[in-house]
């Protein structure tokens, strides 16, 4: 089965949410934004980069996305 690719991701840390308070991954698919939120525990605030993208790569596998590496954004 071959996915559908998102276009970009951002990696954004949420603290102010009282839902979730951790790193949430947004995929740009067309003109949609994707939030996903990875399964708790997830990276802490200071993961280092290479985490992070490995964490956008996978929240857009697990939503049924292929996504370049080298198109994930970071947002401390």
């Amino acid at each position: 089965m071959e996915l559908a690719t998102a276009q970009s991701a951002e990696v954004v840390w949420q603290s102010g949410d009282k839902k979730h308070k951790g790193w949430t991954v947004h995929l740009k698919v067309g003109s949609d934004v994707i939030k996903y939120a990875p399964p708790e525990p997830g990276p802490d605030q200071s993961a280092a980069d290479p985490e992070l993208v490995s964490l956008a790569v996978k929240g857009a596998l697990d939503e049924g996305y292929e996504l370049n590496p080298g198109t994930v954004k970071i947002t401390r």
